[in-house]
């Protein structure tokens, strides 16, 4: 008695052959697919495992989160170049003016006094410290965007957008040569 395998064969290769879809359903009854296409579903992962929706209220109060995440991140640019062209203005080729007041409230003014700005220098430990925190702000905003949920897309998009609104008409340059994610 001879058993066919060749269906059980063409079976096999032709689910090795389908792309692979990560597919697990949760307790929730949520099921995750993690194909690269936008979506509107209420189930979703954003960004670590324990933040998880499964309701659309869930879904709603992430996207409000997420929208004034996106706030944030602009507003964080903002203040560093503020910070930056508060303390500093560029000058020649590593000289920096920073202007500083040594006549005090009553006295005249002899102008700004040159400063060199060093490496070691706290403002550019600052400068590092907000650079780091921004660099980590703008990589998890694009890993909630590759989520690829609409509505956590459109909130991102808003939030950014308003938060532009709010502190883009004060910038000093259009080109945001700090961006992490064009």
């Amino acid at each position: 008695m001879e058993h066919d395998h060749s269906g059980h064969m063409h079976h096999a290769m032709a689910s090795e052959a389908a792309p692979a879809h990560h597919h697990h359903e949760d307790g929730d009854g949520c099921s995750s697919m993690h194909a690269m296409v936008f979506h509107a579903g209420v189930c979703q992962e954003i960004l670590f495992s324990g933040w998880m929706t499964t309701t659309a209220l869930e879904l709603f109060g992430s996207a409000v989160a997420i929208f004034l995440a996106g706030i944030l991140y602009e507003g964080l640019k903002y203040y560093r170049e503020a910070l930056h062209a508060r303390a500093t203005s560029l000058r020649g080729d590593s000289q920096v003016n920073i202007t500083k007041n040594e006549c005090g409230a009553n006295g005249a003014c002899g102008g700004p006094a040159l400063v060199k700005y060093s490496m070691m220098s706290c403002s550019h430990f600052v400068q590092t410290l907000l650079h780091v925190v921004q660099s980590t702000a703008s990589y998890l905003l694009m890993l909630v965007f590759m989520t690829y949920n609409v509505w956590l897309c459109v909130a991102l998009i808003l939030g950014l957008a308003v938060g532009y609104f709010c502190f883009g008409w004060r910038k000093n340059s259009v080109v945001d040569v700090t961006e992490h994610c064009q």
